[in-house]
């Protein structure tokens, strides 16, 4: 089974296998939880895009759905729980 990649848009410089990536860089096939990383710790955000076909937001769990939140910049996002986050993400998404 295929590990699961990201696309992600560097937000800060940062150093990868000794070169370093410059901010406005998008870096497609990030491992996952490298992708998770970098936008957990602000150097990256997410890029969605249409070949991107995820799980539906009901189907991730809380610490997958405060990762989207995160990387969205939705304020409060810490303390909501599943539907608040669910409902949070969709509306960001809708605009």
């Amino acid at each position: 089974m295929a590990k699961k990649t990201l696309t992600i848009h560097c937000t800060s410089a940062f150093v990868v296998g000794g070169e370093i990536v410059k901010p406005g860089t998008e870096m497609p096939d990030v491992p996952e939880s490298e992708a998770k990383s970098l936008i957990r710790r602000g150097k990256a955000v997410l890029v969605e895009t249409d070949d991107q076909e995820g799980p539906a937001l009901s189907e991730m769990t809380v610490p997958e759905l405060k990762d989207v939140a995160e990387a969205l910049q939705i304020d409060g996002f810490e303390s909501m729980k599943k539907a608040d986050l669910i409902a949070a993400i969709e509306a960001v998404e809708a605009q």
